[in-house]
């Protein structure tokens, strides 16, 4: 796949235009746009094939068929490209919570409902991929870092909010800690339904038993499906 070049021109009579009026033509706005979007797709199917280790600005723009300061020119730098590879992802995620949240569904049936994506995301076998490359580059890289970081606020503050509203009994501070303690066995089933150990006999009855165990988290026992 070659992604269209801009052209050093092109970017100079942006630049005028931008600082003359405020805004950008549309039909260069809309080239850039498909650029960008281009660029994000090789980036994404990149770091799939080859990890993070071949995950250079070279190999990006290499695969992406433009030069590497073309290239910075919208991705200054290898994080910047990986998180815009990962921010749909992200806001995906968050986007469902926030859904689930403001429906009309009981919060004790959309609890149900994010325990059950978990077991199906933690089996996203590319997603999975894209999660561990990610987290690998958070470790080193501080604005990935603090994506992660940004990612895992929200998302613990958003389902202690559920979980306090599905069972009152539960304070503010208990509630985060189960959220906690639900968002930790998710990642954990990453490790192990989305690999090959998923066929292992000592798997067998293990999804059951995580939404055991997030029921009895919850509601401090385990809760029939037929109960309100």
């Amino acid at each position: 796949m070659t992604v269209p070049k801009e052209p050093s021109t092109r970017k100079r009579h942006t630049s005028s235009v931008a600082a003359s009026t405020g805004t950008a033509p549309d039909g260069l706005r809309a080239q850039g746009l498909r650029t960008r979007n281009a660029i994000i797709r090789v980036a994404r199917k990149l770091l799939l094939e080859s990890g993070p280790m071949d995950f250079s600005l070279r190999a990006v723009a290499l695969k992406a068929g433009i030069s590497v300061s073309n290239l910075q020119y919208y991705f200054p730098t290898r994080p910047a490209v990986l998180r815009a590879v990962m921010a749909p992802i992200i806001d995906t995620y968050l986007d469902t919570l926030k859904q689930a949240l403001q429906s009309n569904v009981s919060p004790r049936a959309t609890l149900d409902a994010i325990f059950d994506q978990s077991v199906k995301d933690a089996k996203d076998s590319k997603n999975i991929a894209l999660w561990w490359h990610f987290f690998s580059f958070a470790s080193t890289d501080p604005e990935c870092g603090q994506l992660r970081d940004e990612w895992y606020d929200t998302l613990t503050t958003e389902l202690a909010t559920l979980i306090r509203a599905a069972n009152p009994e539960r304070g503010a501070a208990e509630s985060a800690h189960i959220a906690v303690l639900l968002i930790s066995m998710a990642d954990g089933m990453t490790m192990h339904l989305g690999t090959p150990r998923a066929k292992r006999a000592y798997m067998r009855g293990f999804e059951a038993k995580f939404l055991q165990i997030a029921h009895e988290l919850v509601w401090g026992k385990t809760v029939d499906a037929e109960a309100a």
